[in-house]
């Protein structure tokens, strides 16, 4: 079971704007999570800080939790595949723009995965599928 707590901080928002340079912050946010097993056992605990410039008086404490879930959500269903999968945080080169150029073929790819595999197929599965055969790969985007 997951149990979350949100701290808000509407004082310092002034500050945070100001000083640290984050202009348009009107909320921060303090979120500490707890993972607890059937026993009652605190099995992790971590603490989340956030920033967001939505008007307190237009988001209640529940939608800015669905908030900081989103983003995670498209944290660990983008970034994370990214990264594991095609390694992008590792790769690194001398040449101005060339990194930037593989971040955009690996979301290329990460976006045609997406589209044209079968639901019922693991999409890890589906991508060993066409890195073992290329030609199929193609086939399947209408090249051959």
């Amino acid at each position: 079971m997951d149990r979350r707590r949100l701290w808000l901080d509407l004082e310092n928002t002034e500050y945070i704007c100001e000083t640290l340079g984050f202009p348009g912050c009107q909320i921060a946010l303090r979120v500490d999570r707890d993972v607890i097993a059937e026993d009652g056992t605190v099995r992790l605990s971590d603490t989340r800080y956030f920033l967001t410039s939505v008007d307190p008086g237009h988001i209640t404490a529940d939608e800015l939790l669905a908030a900081v879930r989103n983003h995670w959500q498209i944290e660990n269903s983008v970034f994370f595949l990214k990264d594991r999968w095609w390694d992008e945080d590792r790769h690194w080169t001398r040449r101005p723009g060339l990194s930037e150029w593989l971040a955009y073929l690996t979301t290329a790819a990460t976006v045609v995965l997406r589209i044209f595999h079968n639901p019922s197929q693991p999409l890890r599965a589906f991508a060993d599928y066409i890195n073992w055969n290329p030609c199929q790969g193609l086939e399947i985007l209408g090249i051959t």
